[in-house]
This record gives structure tokens, C-alpha cells and sequence, in this order.
């Protein structure tokens, strides 16, 4: 299979997995559209052309996000392999939740776990929490008070502080895109 077959045939996968699932922004974007800007973003802004990264992009989210029970999880995982090869499969694990655990404890394990990510799954988590930190600036959870989104924020600098030294480019994107964050929620908190 060659690169764009590759990166064409996950975008495919994903989009079935994904197709009743939405942002939770006021405009209710379809969730398939933030794995194609994560891949998008390594790829046109971070000038990561690894096909096999970008591919993992695209995937990253679909075993935290796809799947109920346990042997729905094992069953997934046995289709990635068999259809993306055990190096694909191998990133996107590492950048899984392990959803059995309290949401709390899953923040806490992406800080602890970031600095002993492979380079790769370090490029693909820190070009996820660029594009959440956008979300979050530009079209947050429409629940969410401001001072939710302001620990949203310190948390994503906390995991990505761990994902430092992959990709300078990606680096100063997230700084970017976290100082746009801090200066829209600044001041009144909620």
C-alpha cells in the first residue's frame, strides 16, 4: 500500500467510527474533522511528512472514542493491526486513554506518561492538544465556564512541557495557540 492509499484508507476507517459523534463547540462540528486537522497540522504547518505518523494522526482518537465494552476495544485493535500494521497501531496506542480510569486520573496519566512517549506519538499528542487548545479558544464547550477552560489551558501546558524537543515548529504553534487562549479568558473568571 503505498503513502496516500494508506493515509486514505484510515481517513475512511475513521469516518464510519466517527459518524454520529460531535464537538462540543456551539457549532456541534462532526468529530471526524479534528483527526483530519491534527494529521493537517503535522503535515502543512509542522512539515511532518511521515506517512505512517500522519496515519496514526488520523487514528489517534478512534479506540479512546469508538468503542464500549472491552471486547469492542480488543476487537478494534485486532482490525488496526491487521489493516494498518503493528507500527500504526503502535503510536496510536500510545497516545489511548485508558478510559476504565476516572477522567481525573487520565489527565494525570498524560502528564506523568508525555516524556516517555516515543518521538513520534510526542509530535501526534502535542499536535492534538494544539488543536483542542484552538477548539477551546475559538469554539469551547458551550457549558464550559471560563475558569474550566483556564485549567483546560494549564493542564494542556503541563502535557505538552513533557512533549518538548520532537518539533521546534510544533513547539512554538502550541505557545502561540496557548497565549491566544490565556489572553481571550484572562480577567473575569466565571
Amino acid at each position: 500500500m503505498n503513502d496516500i492509499s494508506l493515509i486514505l484508507r484510515a481517513l475512511e476507517f475513521v469516518a464510519g467510527r466517527h459518524r454520529k459523534q460531535f464537538r462540543k463547540g456551539e457549532d456541534k462540528s462532526p468529530y471526524i474533522n479534528h483527526p483530519i486537522q491534527v494529521a493537517s497540522l503535522l503535515a502543512n504547518e509542522a512539515d511532518e511528512k511521515d506517512p505512517v505518523l500522519i496515519t496514526a494522526a488520523i487514528l489517534h482518537d478512534v479506540v479512546e472514542d469508538t468503542v464500549e465494552t472491552k471486547k469492542e476495544k480488543n476487537e478494534l485493535i485486532a482490525k488496526i493491526l491487521e489493516v494498518f500494521g503493528e507500527e500504526i497501531l503502535s503510536i496510536t496506542l500510545e497516545v489511548t486513554d485508558d478510559k476504565s480510569l476516572s477522567k481525573k486520573e487520565r489527565k494525570r496519566m498524560q502528564v506523568v506518561h508525555a516524556p516517555a512517549l516515543s518521538e513520534r506519538a510526542k509530535k501526534l499528542k502535542l499536535a492534538d492538544k494544539i488543536m483542542n487548545v484552538r477548539d477551546m479558544t475559538v469554539n469551547p464547550p458551550v457549558t464550559w465556564p471560563k475558569s474550566r477552560i483556564r485549567k483546560y489551558l494549564d493542564w494542556s501546558e503541563e502535557v505538552a512541557n513533557g512533549l518538548r524537543g520532537v518539533n521546534k515548529k510544533l513547539e512554538d504553534i502550541f505557545d502561540e495557540n496557548l497565549r491566544a487562549g490565556r489572553i481571550k479568558y484572562e480577567g473575569n473568571i466565571k
